[in-house]
Parts: structure tokens; C-alpha cells; sequence
């Protein structure tokens, strides 16, 4: 069996308050702070170094995914937002959600998670007739550039309730990932 030791790290400022903004690539972990500051953790060196940007109203961008080299979050108001990763500035929104979001009042996603290389998924919540329900859709994504613009669209390859009882009052999500180092 294996053991687990104590990994010492360094931070340029204590203490690093990160909460959901957080997304790795093969090398790096990439984490936002309350106060918008960018981070990145080197595993092979153990210290996070400050990445120099700084995002906007961080607290409305959380469960950030890495994929295709573009970041992806879940946004407020049943929105996925995408961005380039040397654009702190622009986050735009993954169209093919219209639907989804007339459909579902107060749509509001509860976790954006990968699937594969090529699908992602959100969870939300429902509550017809007062039964909650945790709603899922699997989405495939393309990236297309128009001129000098690039789009990103979800296309909803499957939707629908995975969860319904009247006992539930509320729900917490887990989704993990993995860090070879």
C-alpha cells in the first residue's frame, strides 16, 4: 500500500483563498482567488507563481474546465462561458443552451463537469410540483472562427431527470479529477 506525505508548497501571498476556480492541463493547475488574481501551480517545482492576470467578478465564474485549449465555466443564469486562455478579459457564452434555459425557469446550473475529450455535462435542479429533481445534459462542443471571431456552441446530445424524490430538500455535487505528477 502506498502513503501519503505532507506536500510543501509555496505561495506568493498566505493565504490563498480559492474556492471553484480552479483547472488543470498536463503540467499546471491554473486557480483564481476571491480578489481575481491568476495562479499557477508547477507540480515539478511545488509553489504557485502569480500568472500576472486578473479576472472579473470572480465569484460568478466557478467549476472551470480545460478543454480543446480553451477554458470553460459555469456562469450565472444557466450560462456556460468559454474563453481563450491568455484572454483574462473576454468570456463569451457557449451558445446551443436557449432551449434548456426557456424551458427550465430559474435555470441555474449546479455543477459543469468533462465527460470525455469531447462532452461535457451540467447538472440542475428542478422542482415540479414540489419534488426536486437533479436534471443532467451531455453536450458536445465546437469551436469555429469567422473572420477574426471565434465561436463555441454546445450541441445537447442527451438531457433529462437522473434524480427525483420528495424526501430531498437539497443537493451537493461532487466531481473529481486527476494530477499525475
Amino acid at each position: 500500500t502506498g502513503t501519503w506525505e505532507l506536500l510543501s508548497v509555496s505561495t506568493p501571498k498566505t493565504p490563498l483563498k480559492i474556492k471553484q476556480s480552479v483547472v488543470m492541463d498536463k503540467k499546471h493547475v491554473y486557480a483564481v482567488d476571491e480578489e481575481g488574481q491568476v495562479f499557477v501551480f508547477s507540480a515539478s517545482e511545488c509553489m504557485f507563481e502569480a500568472d500576472g492576470g486578473t479576472e472579473s467578478k470572480p465569484e460568478t465564474k466557478n467549476d472551470w474546465v480545460l478543454a480543446d485549449d480553451t477554458f470553460f465555466c459555469r456562469g450565472i443564469g444557466g450560462k456556460v462561458l468559454w474563453r481563450m486562455p491568455d484572454d483574462f478579459e473576454r468570456w463569451e457564452e457557449v451558445k446551443g443552451f436557449e432551449e434548456l434555459q426557456q424551458q427550465h425557469s430559474g435555470f441555474e446550473i449546479l455543477k459543469l463537469c468533462i465527460y470525455s475529450t469531447e462532452t461535457m455535462v451540467i447538472f440542475w435542479e428542478a422542482r415540479p410540483q414540489g419534488i426536486l429533481e437533479l436534471w443532467y445534459a451531455e453536450f458536445s462542443l465546437t469551436k469555429r472562427k469567422e473572420g477574426e471571431v471565434w465561436e463555441v456552441k454546445g450541441n445537447i446530445e442527451w438531457s433529462g431527470p437522473v434524480l427525483s424524490d420528495s424526501s430531498y430538500t437539497g443537493l451537493n455535487l461532487l466531481c473529481a479529477g486527476s494530477l499525475y505528477l
